[in-house]
């Protein structure tokens, strides 16, 4: 009997001892409240799993990185804010606008420039043929960042195609996220080195000398040509992205062309990918001196063309939920309309509160999302469903994309504001991943964002609250089995 109640009073220890280990970790980490219970719940109810998902997923990482951006001595974002200021005084804008672009200035250094010309690019194979052009016609210097590339004929020739420019003597700088391209062979990029171009990956899969990092992306999408010529959005490399390949479908995308000084902006966040995947172990790149000083030579241009700012976000920025906090921002100045197109819908608090308080005032808030079927990620669909009632009854007007998916990540507000970039408007892209969004401040560019949406809207069907009330039980079920789940996606 003795040895039965010290086995029992052993247990008791033990458990009482990881329920208050967990919940300090937890707790320690600072994370939304949401996120906190869900980590919580899942390590005391599933403990071993929980707890080797958590490690899997932990953020030590990122407190390193953090940690070698504060020895660096220079930070190209920071250093990008104040070069090349803009002619057209901020008090000229209107007061929305400049909360707007002070929200961006503080929270995430993006200092407000002009661009030459901006272009919407809202065919996939129109997109891929003009960022084509421009590797061809570079001739000094090329930065492309990726989340996914395919070893498949679209990420082939993007490889041939920098191999002949890095021949040729111009600077290739390739950086790609280790997880997004896990099933890619290092032997494509290979390729790319042995021409004399540099690559490099972003964050670890594999446990080298460092954390594991799988739950921290860079999602982000860029290629700059020449320091002057820029494209970010939604589209990866691969043959997918043109509905092509292994299960094709038709796809649907948005990447923006942009020209003239603004394209600095892009240019600091791609300079600080490459600092942060040059090596763990080393703050500085021995190359970013001779490019930052590129950076700083470069005489102003007096352009006219559309105001901007390039908003970063990420999990060791100062502030992570930049463009969260964009992005609510903008839907709050809201007066006329605001539109959206994500195709990954899980919104945190402050956003819901935000979509419903502008549909409650009257706003035509409308959201474009793909169909269930059609989306790559059917739990996030769930997810995303199980917000419809209530925004719905706010008077929020939803429309699933019919013709296949729907990947472009935009919103535009009244005529004044369109943001565009690989942000989607989940938890992950808020919170966990490094994301880019362009953030315009142009009647036209908002109106040409707002004829691409109206487009796609044609070929959606709306959702309707009959419809709705008409889901199966398990339906039901499933939708708020998956919004327990959202925090955590």
């Amino acid at each position: 009997m003795p040895e039965v109640f010290t086995e029992l009073w052993f247990i008791q220890l033990a458990t009482v001892a990881y329920v208050i280990g967990i919940t300090a970790l937890v707790l320690l980490e600072r994370r939304r409240p949401s996120a906190a219970l869900a980590w919580l719940l899942a390590l005391i109810f599933l403990p071993l799993l929980g707890l080797c998902l958590y490690f899997l997923l932990g953020r030590a990482g990122v407190r390193r990185r953090r940690r070698l951006r504060a020895r660096r001595s220079v930070n190209p974002t920071e250093v990008t804010r104040g070069l090349l200021p803009l002619e057209t005084p901020l008090e000229e804008l209107d007061q929305p606008l400049r909360g707007l672009v002070a929200l961006a200035l503080n929270s995430s250094a993006a200092p407000l420039r002009r661009a030459d010309a901006v272009d919407l690019l809202a065919d996939p194979a129109q997109a891929f043929a003009a960022m084509e052009a421009a590797i061809e016609r570079a001739t000094r210097q090329i930065h492309i960042a990726s989340y996914i590339w395919r070893d498949d004929d679209t990420g082939r020739r993007w490889i041939d195609l920098l191999c002949e420019r890095a021949r040729a003597g111009v600077e290739v700088r390739l950086l790609y996220d280790e997880f997004g391209c896990l099933g890619t062979p290092r032997e494509l990029f290979d390729r790319l080195t042995v021409a004399g171009g540099q690559v490099l990956t972003f964050g670890a899969v594999r446990l080298r000398y460092r954390p594991l990092m799988i739950n921290f992306r860079n999602h982000r999408k860029i290629v700059i040509v020449d320091g002057d010529l820029g494209f970010t959005g939604g589209l990866n490399v691969g043959d997918e992205y043109l509905g092509r390949g292994l299960g094709a479908r038709p796809w649907s995308d948005l990447q923006v062309r942009i020209t003239g000084d603004a394209v600095l902006g892009l240019q600091a966040i791609f300079l600080e990918d490459w600092l942060a995947a040059h090596s763990d172990d080393h703050a500085e790149d021995p190359a970013f001196a001779r490019q930052l000083a590129d950076l700083l030579a470069r005489p102003p241009a007096h352009s006219c063309g559309p105001m901007l700012q390039i908003v970063p976000s990420g999990p060791d920025l100062p502030f992570i939920d930049a463009i969260a906090a964009q992005f609510t921002a903008a839907i709050a100045s809201a007066q006329d309309r605001c539109w959206i197109a994500t195709p990954y819908f899980v919104p945190d608090e402050p956003l819901t509160l935000a979509l419903k308080t502008a549909a409650l005032r009257g706003c035509d808030l409308r959201l474009l999302v793909p169909l269930a079927r059609n989306n790559d990620s059917g739990l996030v669909s769930l997810a995303a469903a199980s917000y419809y009632d209530e925004l719905l009854a706010a008077g929020c007007r939803i429309y699933e994309y019919l013709p296949g998916m729907l990947h472009a990540k935009y919103l535009l507000v009244d005529d004044r504001v369109a943001a565009i970039g690989s942000a989607n408007m989940d938890v992950r892209s808020f919170y966990l991943n490094y994301e880019v969004t362009a953030l315009f401040y142009d009647r036209r560019v908002t109106l040409d964002l707002a004829e691409v949406f109206t487009r796609e809207l044609a070929r959606a069907l709306e959702v309707r609250p009959e419809a709705r009330r008409q889901l199966s039980l398990p339906r039901r079920l499933g939708e708020g089995f998956a919004r327990l789940l959202s925090p955590l996606l």
